[in-house]
């Protein structure tokens, strides 16, 4: 079997095939407001310089996402499940809500 035909892992070992997701995105265009109370992270060091950290932790960012879609604010609790740089000084943020967003607050 060939490179080509053996399928593609991401470095933690799970095929990049494989949707994992449980639920259908849809693009959408909106703004966003992240709103997190007073927290304190606990974690273990992996690196440090003189300009910066890197730490992992276990402990959960809980926040409360906003937006809007289609002139209607939509509130709901969420935690925080990743953080990409996108580029420099831009972040991508990934959040898993508290409850199921239902069908109508989706965009049409």
């Amino acid at each position: 079997m060939s490179n080509d035909d053996q399928p593609q892992h991401d470095r933690t070992g799970a095929a990049t095939t494989v949707e994992r997701r449980g639920n259908v995105r849809q693009t959408m265009h909106a703004v966003f407001t992240a709103r997190l109370s007073a927290i304190q992270l606990l974690g273990g060091g992996r690196d440090i310089s003189r300009s910066g950290a890197y730490f992992m932790t276990s402990d959960e960012i809980p926040c409360e996402v906003t937006f809007n879609v289609d002139g209607q604010d939509t509130t709901l609790g969420a935690r925080i499940v990743r953080i990409d740089a996108v580029s420099p000084g831009t972040f991508g943020i990934a959040v898993h809500f508290d409850q199921r967003l239902p069908e109508s607050k989706l965009p049409a």
